[in-house]
């Protein structure tokens, strides 16, 4: 079985952002264990003898909340600890997701939310299905998302994706309706906000600083990032971004990421 875990970043409703994002990672069952003590190592570090500090990729960034005491460059070292903790696990059954949605008229709010989460869960089937053509490996798939707004409504989406197929066709590999945690409960949701997080700065800011350590984690095939998908309100143009760009180029990321 793989778990898939979710979390979101950027707010839905709020027209200062330009794009919702939804973004996680996905472990075979048996690598889980691993992500997380590497995970806490990356406490022992920097805050040994110290109650679990949930790590917030966002706190951390803007020195929000308890990380208002630390010094800015303990921070970034935290976050480059974190995305080395990933980036060093193993790459077999390990492959990170997100959805970049920019937001519309018509697409914005809930309808937002929903093909982001349209998108993620079409992806992370087609990651099964491969594993099954490609390595006559059948396993199924668990989401897990972090508690938040869209607890009851996410639940109603994947089972109507799951029931009803989404517009790229059926969904075959779940195997239950999605699970909810408290992301500070979990250092894999943890994980997950650091990929939402990450992906959001590089849409909505052009920031890669995040991102860039993470970006080779994505699902991929022959140099196509199917794991990282741009939702565009635009596509008569051509887009940098190491999703559009990979697409066209296959094995690069493009300048947004240089």
């Amino acid at each position: 079985m793989y778990l898939l875990y979710l979390d979101e970043s950027g707010n839905e409703n709020d027209p200062n952002d330009r794009y919702f994002v939804l973004g996680g990672i996905a472990l075979f069952e048996r690598q889980t264990y691993f992500l997380t003590q590497a995970i806490e190592q990356v406490q022992d570090k920097h805050f040994p003898n110290h109650q679990p500090i949930p790590f917030h990729a966002s706190e951390i960034r803007s020195g929000r909340d308890l990380w208002r005491s630390v010094a800015p460059e303990k921070r970034q070292i935290v976050l480059d600890d974190l995305c080395g903790a990933v980036l060093n696990s193993p790459a077999r059954g390990r492959m990170l997701f997100a959805a970049a949605v920019e937001k519309t008229k018509e697409v914005w709010g809930e309808a937002a939310v929903e093909k982001a989460t349209e998108q993620i869960c079409k992806r992370f089937d087609l990651l099964l299905q491969r594993q099954f053509q490609d390595r006559d490996d059948p396993q199924r798939g668990l989401i897990v998302f972090s508690e938040g707004r869209f607890d009851a409504r996410a639940k109603i989406w994947v089972r109507g994706f799951h029931q009803k197929g989404t517009q790229w066709g059926a969904i075959n590999n779940l195997a239950d309706i999605p699970y909810f945690a408290a992301m500070k409960e979990s250092r894999l949701l943890q994980v997950a906000d650091l990929v939402s997080h990450a992906t959001w700065l590089l849409y909505e800011r052009r920031d890669a600083r995040l991102i860039r350590a993470l970006l080779p984690c994505f699902d991929s095939q022959d140099g196509v990032i199917h794991g990282l998908v741009h939702v565009r309100a635009d596509t008569a143009q051509p887009c940098e971004c190491p999703a559009c760009f990979s697409r066209r180029n296959r094995g690069q990321h493009g300048p947004w990421v240089i």
